[in-house]
């Protein structure tokens, strides 16, 4: 992991102990606030992958890799959109609901978009006069706000395509420890309870699942690395099938066949495609995904 994304982590790592301290006592104030980091950072990073972002981080396809990178880059997109719409529709109604807020969900995710262009603008793929002007306005609000600018959007610079998938490999792992941090929160609210809470159940189930598929995102972005030599040139002799094969094999195993039923060889049973089923079946690869017991 370069400086860059370590600091990234290392910023993350400070808010959870800022948070753990401030809420300590309140399971459920701290449970919206990840809510509603959670709600940016996905804004964020669907802006990041966006089709715009991959045209210029991925403008050729010459290789079988580099076609299944631009796929594979897709389909994580999108399931990024059903994060997004999953952490606006539980700050805007139910028991995280922000009503009565002056930050809405609504704005809460604009944030995150404007986050991740800016982010973008600042990690282009080439220089350009948009980083350039990012880098300005960055600068000045550094000035005027020092503690609402991270000290490492000051460091962002030209990215290759290698250093790209690391540093999406690295806004994965951080959301997916905001999904383990909002999974432990909810299971400590429900154990609290005397009564079971359905809407609560319910929550548990959604953020375990977004953890699942932020974690196998980001093994797959490190994997995707392993593709390209350190200047972000994919390699030649990689085909497109054999690298999504790569891909689907790090897909959460469920650690058993539908009950009933003999595993079929070269049949992978996951929990979740993190949105790469219908890309793998394209390609022959057979998943089954396991219903929730």
């Amino acid at each position: 992991m370069n400086e860059l994304n370590y600091r990234i982590v290392v910023e993350t790592n400070a808010l959870a102990a800022k948070y753990k301290e401030k809420f300590k006592g309140d399971p459920e104030g701290e449970l919206r606030a990840w809510l509603m980091i959670a709600a940016r950072r996905e804004a964020l990073v669907y802006q990041v992958y966006g089709e715009a972002q991959r045209k210029a981080r991925l403008p050729d396809l010459e290789t079988g890799a580099e076609e299944a990178a631009w796929d594979a880059l897709t389909e994580i997109w999108q399931e990024e959109a059903v994060h997004t719409e999953f952490t606006r529709a539980r700050l805007t109604s139910g028991l995280m609901s922000l009503s009565g807020s002056l930050l809405t969900p609504e704005v809460i995710q604009a944030i995150g978009e404007m986050e991740g262009r800016m982010l973008c603008a600042l990690t282009p793929a080439r220089p350009g006069l948009g980083q350039a002007l990012a880098r300005l306005i960055t600068w000045a609000g550094a000035v005027l706000a020092p503690g609402a600018v991270p000290e490492f959007a000051r460091e962002l610079g030209v990215m290759n395509a290698r250093e790209f998938f690391e540093l999406a490999a690295t806004l994965e792992l951080t959301a997916k420890q905001a999904y383990r941090r909002m999974h432990e929160l909810v299971r400590s609210l429900l154990a609290r309870r005397e009564a079971p809470s359905v809407q609560l159940q319910g929550l548990q189930r959604e953020l375990f699942r977004a953890y699942q598929e932020e974690d196998f995102h980001e093994k797959a972005f490190s994997w995707m690395m392993k593709w390209m030599d350190s200047a972000g040139r994919f390699k030649s002799a990689l085909s497109k099938r054999e690298c999504l094969q790569q891909i689907c094999d790090l897909m959460p195993q469920s650690p058993e066949p539908l009950r009933g039923t003999e595993p079929r060889e070269g049949v992978l049973y996951v929990v979740t495609d993190g949105g790469l089923g219908a890309l793998a079946r394209r390609y022959g690869i057979e998943l089954v995904v396991m219903p929730e017991a």
